[in-house]
């Protein structure tokens, strides 16, 4: 009942801890949705991280997995609602894994410091980005000769035997400017399960090279390209159940993501047209079923024309996208064409979205998403917010056609998954902010896996939730950001395991001269486990002291999980145990 009035009602909306971001560029970040609530990471944030959990970690109502340490396969869910409801995108091409068994996100070797920007853009946005971007979307922003041309050097060492290291050129002249980056990590890590729960005694492994190209190229005053290419290569290795030193190795032989960007801006109209190819390759050996191989490629293509006049704008478009899977027992691709629009009434203090998506679907033929915003500013300090969306998942290609191998899997009986939201809040923001959304989500035909019949839709879910955030005004004694969210599930036809009843942060940050001091808490709640099997509250608690000589270099000392907290994250591995790093980083 609280939630139906909050939604009738709206009151104290927050976005996060860090400003909403509105988008210009004419091919920018987030196709300029710039009505929902968007929580960003800064280039600073991203610098000092060497995977994007360390960043999106901080974001309200985000929950992250990883079955070990680098290289085990990490998963980001928002809201309650499951990992591959959320759209990951570079340049608003996505990178969703088409290998994987949910095509969801899969961070695991990816590296942060590549990126300037992340934007998360929280709630549905199943118009512009696809039906089944219903648990939010995330763009991460390649960096492209941010500053004068520069050179980057940075090298970190600590436990686990742990180095890493990038290097990345900027280079800029009066028409193009771009970065060219080179990075490699290796660590022998802890061990992916709780040693106090399985008495594992091997310790896990990673190593990975990456190399990235992104560039800008403004060819006249309305005509301009963008290039992005990177690949990486990886490997781990992680503890199985049995203390046999032989356990998980994964190789990761080829990621490679390809992009190209051209867009013109002219008398208020904006077009642009994008093409790109994200492509994965990794080899899996398991002591049960010994090596397999999984491939997965997307290709997609976008055009589309904004057009803004006094009140009116417009943003519409159509794409075409192909995706490929060659797995075991798998080899099938599916294609998809779009056609999008999303319209924006603007008034003084008013301003009203309406979008809507068409698609047709290979196997399943046409559907449609649809989302409505009203957005209403009393006064410079407050925002306030009300949104409805109705998307729907496919079913992935290793959910159709898997082929049976200890049991059933593939299920080509399935049927697409849908999801209506609804959401409201306010925010008030002055030196600091404040603010609270309230939300919804009614899943139906969820998929999920069966040891008896395979991949199948288990039926309904209501997820209900809380979102709060707060962050002070900057004092000498520094700034606390707060973040709270607290979910409840209903009106489901099966028990939503592993599913937290709340997710927190606090984080503290203090510059004095050239020190900067930070803490940041993380705390997960209990969650049911199968076989009536819990999974306890954690808390985690990490810090860094960072210290610039001069304008030119910085050392940084930072500590994770400094209470050493044993806990069980999904699937009941133990995560990092205590652990110390150092490191510096230089600017020329």
């Amino acid at each position: 009942m609280w939630l139906w009035l909050l939604l009738l009602f709206p009151y104290s909306y927050g976005q996060d801890v860090l400003p909403t971001v509105e988008v210009r560029a004419s091919a920018g970040p987030l196709l300029q949705h710039t009505s929902s609530p968007v929580w960003r990471a800064s280039e600073e944030e991203l610098q000092d991280s060497s995977q994007l959990q360390d960043t999106l970690n901080k974001a309200p109502g985000v929950m992250f997995t990883q079955s070990g340490g680098v290289g085990g396969v990490g998963s980001f869910y928002s809201r309650g609602s499951e990992s591959r409801h959320l759209v990951v995108l570079t340049d608003g091409l996505r990178l969703n894994d088409p290998s994987s068994t949910g095509r969801n996100f899969d961070s695991a070797f990816l590296y942060a410091p590549f990126f300037q920007d992340l934007l998360f853009l929280r709630g549905p946005a199943p118009a512009l980005y696809g039906g089944d971007a219903t648990g939010g979307v995330v763009e991460l922003i390649p960096r492209r000769g941010a500053s004068t041309p520069q050179t980057l050097l940075s090298v970190t060492g600590g436990s686990f035997e742990t180095l890493q290291g990038h290097v990345m050129q900027d280079w800029k002249t009066d028409h193009h400017q771009g970065t060219v980056g080179l990075a490699h990590l290796r660590t022998r890590g802890f061990s992916r399960l709780n040693r106090k729960r399985h008495g594992a005694t091997e310790d896990d492994g990673a190593e990975t090279t990456q190399i990235m190209q992104a560039s800008r190229h403004a060819w006249n005053e309305e005509l301009s390209t963008e290039l992005l290419v990177y690949g990486l290569t990886g490997k781990a290795e992680q503890d199985d159940f049995d203390n046999n030193n032989e356990g998980v190795d994964t190789n990761n032989d080829r990621t490679e993501n390809r992009q190209l960007s051209l867009s013109q801006t002219t008398r208020g109209r904006n077009w642009w047209l994008k093409s790109g190819l994200f492509s994965q390759s990794r080899e899996q050996f398991t002591t049960s079923q010994g090596n397999e191989t999984y491939r997965g490629e997307t290709r997609v293509v976008q055009t589309g024309v904004r057009f803004a006049k006094k009140r009116f704008e417009i943003l519409s478009g159509v794409d075409a996208q192909q995706e490929w899977q060659g797995s075991p027992g798998v080899q099938k691709q599916n294609d998809l064409a779009a056609l999008f629009a999303l319209g924006r009434l603007k008034f003084e203090k008013w301003s009203y979205e309406l979008g809507g998506r068409g698609e047709h679907h290979q196997r399943y033929g046409g559907f449609a998403a649809a989302e409505s915003t009203l957005k209403f500013e009393p006064t410079d300090a407050w925002t306030l917010h009300a949104k409805s969306a109705r998307g729907y998942k496919t079913p992935s290609l290793y959910q159709l056609y898997a082929p049976d191998t200890f049991g059933p899997l593939g299920n080509e009986n399935l049927t697409p998954e849908t999801n209506v939201t609804m959401e409201t809040g306010a925010e008030w923001r002055n030196a600091g902010l404040v603010g609270v959304v309230a939300f919804q989500q009614d899943f139906q035909n969820l998929i999920d896996y069966d040891t008896a019949e395979g991949y199948i839709n288990r039926g309904t879910l209501r997820v209900q939730g809380l979102e709060t955030y707060v962050i002070s005004p900057e004092h000498s004694w520094g700034q606390v950001s707060v973040t709270w969210t607290q979910l409840d599930f209903s009106n489901y036809s099966q028990t939503p395991y592993r599913r937290p009843p709340y997710l927190g942060t606090v984080g503290w940050i203090a510059r004095w001269n050239r020190w900067t001091t930070e803490l940041n808490l993380r705390a997960v709640g209990g969650r049911r486990d199968v076989g009536n099997a819990k999974l306890v509250a954690y808390e985690l608690l990490s810090g860094s002291v960072k210290w610039a000589p001069d304008d030119h270099q910085q050392w940084a000392l930072r500590l994770g999980n400094i209470t050493d907290r044993q806990y069980e994250d999904v699937w009941g591995y133990g995560v990092a145990p205590v652990n110390v790093s150092l490191g510096w980083t230089g600017k020329y």
